[in-house]
């Protein structure tokens, strides 16, 4: 547990992260038209806030100004603060909450780290257990689910069935009990089990070494697919943006895998 939470993480990996991370904040978080939800219509001052700044070109052009700071790393910390004031209010936009959701989970546990350029190069960026909280984020939403789906109802295809005729955001139709996709017929149940088994190994897959390559490839495969069922807007790219989280070389392969053959430790 030790080494799990407080092994020190790699500059490189943080600095490639936090650069990823603007980027993908300025990608998720960019308002595409869309207004304020109705849960903030409903109060007349949020209502008026919204319109008056949130929604407003300069709001945006604040948040890139700070973007491309952190994205530097000068203050990294203090940035990665004011991004999550400042993209909370976009938050509860008609689209994109829970992939926003997961956008402002993971900047808040890794504003945690050191990542500014100076620390980089002098303190180091710290340990490693704000990463682990991201990576144990992107377990908990694929076990979420997996977790959610492992009923009798869903299994059987009957709540896919009953989504696609009632939900306006699935594209597929499934009414007669089959995914049609282009001459192959695939019966519903078929697609259910495969879809809560893939998740299910998706939770856990990319903990360990030799089976995160495989993990990353069926959770690509697994999002393109999903694009031609339903569309969920961006979570699916928030979700695949965490597997960084589990790529990048945060902890020195050294330190990940010791060596049996090191004479450290071993008495003559």
């Amino acid at each position: 547990m030790d080494a799990f939470f407080f092994a020190p993480a790699e500059a490189p990996a943080v600095r490639m992260f936090r650069i990823a991370l603007a980027g993908m904040l300025a990608f998720v978080f960019w308002p595409r038209g869309s207004g304020p939800a109705a849960k903030v219509l409903r109060h007349p001052v949020l209502a008026e806030l919204y319109e008056s700044i949130v929604m407003t070109p300069t709001y945006w052009g604040v948040i890139l100004v700070v973007l491309a700071l952190f994205a530097i790393g000068w203050h990294s910390r203090l940035g990665a603060v004011l991004l999550f004031l400042l993209l909370f209010p976009l938050n509860h936009l008609e689209r994109g909450i829970q992939s926003g959701h997961v956008m402002l989970v993971a900047l808040g546990c890794f504003a945690w780290l050191r990542s500014g350029e100076r620390a980089l190069r002098t303190t180091g960026p710290g340990p490693i257990w704000p990463i682990q909280l991201i990576r144990l984020q992107l377990t908990f939403v694929y076990a979420l689910n997996a977790l959610w789906k492992s009923t009798p109802h869903y299994l059987s295809g009957d709540a896919l069935v009953g989504m696609s005729e009632r939900l306006p955001n699935f594209i597929a139709s499934f009414s007669d009990g089959y995914w049609h996709v282009g001459p192959l017929a695939i019966p519903v149940a078929v697609a259910a089990v495969a879809s809560t088994l893939t998740e299910a190994f998706l939770a856990v897959g990319f903990w360990f070494p030799r089976t995160r390559r495989y993990a990353v490839v069926a959770g690509v495969a697994f999002h393109l697919v999903l694009q031609q069922i339903v569309r969920i807007f961006m979570l699916d790219l928030a979700t695949m943006f965490l597997y960084l989280a589990f790529l990048l070389p945060f902890t020195p392969r050294a330190a990940a895998m010791p060596n049996p053959r090191s004479d450290r430790g071993i008495e003559p």
